[in-house]
């Protein structure tokens, strides 16, 4: 707990970022990974594979920019600054180890603040009493302008579709007030944010959840909720299982596992 605590002081995020709690979450994250390292690695590697395939796609290498940096766990840095002219690893909250990519490569490689959402400071600034709908709303509509640094030649939406909207909302009162509050914000916020992708003119690629699994030990499953239906995805140009919280990280009864897609569009993409 206290190395978490340290970890939330060490990020650097707007103070309206560490308000809606995902400041915590960062560091959450990277607690998790600390405890899951070894399930996690099959994941990883099935993210930065994807990532590389998408980068084979680009006509131009001028720029690549990183959407849900985090860590960078899940991203080739190092492989990308070799291919680009330019990297640009964004992010609400810019940890610690994105930072240090960049000071490795300062010539190739930055860290940009930017809310993948544009909703964030205004929710932020919302009332307690705010009107849910008006909330969802915001995610819906709200627009986060172009991408920072310009129009890259390589969009990578790195794990990050399924949380835009869901981590800020569970911080907000409306949450304690109604349970299925942040699902419709995070499905709001996916929505907007899969327009924003499609608008651009680069080589895409999106890594997602497309499904969250409750598993026992014989390997049944307990529950299913497909996020792949609910954003209004099409089947996944690649797919595989992330073990995110083998027994007993989640509970002692189930693992929760994700089945997760990579989604390439773009020019020389399947459509």
């Amino acid at each position: 707990m206290l190395r978490e605590l340290l970890r939330t002081l060490l990020v650097s995020s707007p103070s309206w970022a560490r308000r809606l709690g995902l400041a915590h979450e960062n560091a959450a994250i990277a607690a998790r990974h600390r405890r899951c390292a070894a399930a996690w690695a099959p994941h990883l590697a099935a993210s930065r594979e994807a990532i590389l395939a998408a980068a084979d796609r680009c006509l131009r290498r001028r720029a690549a920019l990183v959407i849900g940096a985090g860590d960078c766990l899940d991203v080739p840095v190092a492989a990308l600054a070799g291919r680009f002219e330019a990297v640009v690893l964004a992010d609400v909250v810019l940890s610690p180890a994105a930072r240090r990519c960049a000071r490795r490569a300062p010539d190739r490689v930055r860290c940009l603040a930017w809310d993948a959402t544009g909703a964030l400071a205004r929710l932020a600034a919302a009332t307690p009493q705010a009107d849910p709908a008006e909330i969802r709303r915001l995610f819906a509509e709200a627009d986060p302008g172009p991408p920072p640094g310009g129009e890259p030649d390589l969009i990578v939406s790195a794990n990050c579709i399924s949380q835009l909207g869901l981590v800020p909302a569970h911080s907000l009162p409306a949450a304690d007030r109604d349970s299925s509050f942040p699902d419709r914000c995070a499905e709001a916020a996916a929505r907007r944010h899969l327009s924003w992708l499609a608008a651009r003119p680069g080589v895409r690629v999106l890594i997602a959840d497309a499904a969250r699994l409750d598993v026992a030990p014989d390997g049944s499953i307990l529950k299913r909720e497909n996020l792949r239906a609910r954003f209004g995805l099409r089947p996944p140009d690649r797919a595989w299982r992330w073990d995110l919280a083998p027994i007993p990280e989640w509970s002692p009864d189930f693992s929760r596992v994700h089945e997760v897609g990579a989604w390439f569009d773009g020019p020389q993409c399947p459509a």
